[in-house]
């Protein structure tokens, strides 16, 4: 635009005219053509053609910087849900080991080898586990929700 606005004007018409006034026919035809240079603006439209051209590059890595800004988002978020999905991996680990030893102290305890405090303990170690799984399912939605938003999903 900027170019387009320093850049010599050519315009052409033609136009046509006919008359009648008492009884008398005239027509005439004519033609004209106009140009238009801008010497007063050429000092300052080049210096307008250079500062678009400074905007557009500015644009333009502005544009690039915006788009590896999305890409870093976007493996951030997915990072942050296959790190999600491990910790979730690793309470339903750790439910199963919790499990196997609230069992045994039950086992420990009916045989009368084992004191109520430790079966209490393996019971209180189950619970945690599963509390530890559930925060971890919530962190893990939370985590794709992320990723489904930085993705546009």
């Amino acid at each position: 635009m900027e170019v387009g606005q320093n850049l010599p004007t050519v315009a052409v018409g033609a136009g046509c005219n006919y008359h009648n006034v008492l009884d008398n026919d005239r027509s005439f035809g004519m033609v004209f053509a106009t140009v238009s240079v801008p010497i007063s603006d050429w000092w300052g439209g080049s210096h307008a053609i250079r500062r678009k051209k400074i905007e557009y590059q500015k644009a333009i890595d502005e544009r690039q910087d915006k788009s590896q800004l999305l890409r870093i988002r976007m493996q951030n978020a997915w990072n942050n849900v296959e790190e999600s999905r491990q910790q979730l991996e690793i309470a339903q680990r750790s439910i199963e080991q919790a499990e196997e030893n609230l069992r045994l102290n039950r086992d420990y305890y009916r045989a009368g080898t084992s004191r109520m405090s430790d079966l209490l303990q393996a019971q209180l170690l189950y619970q945690q586990s599963l509390d530890r799984r559930t925060d971890a399912y919530a962190d893990y939605q939370s985590k794709l929700l992320e990723y489904r938003h930085a993705t546009g999903q």
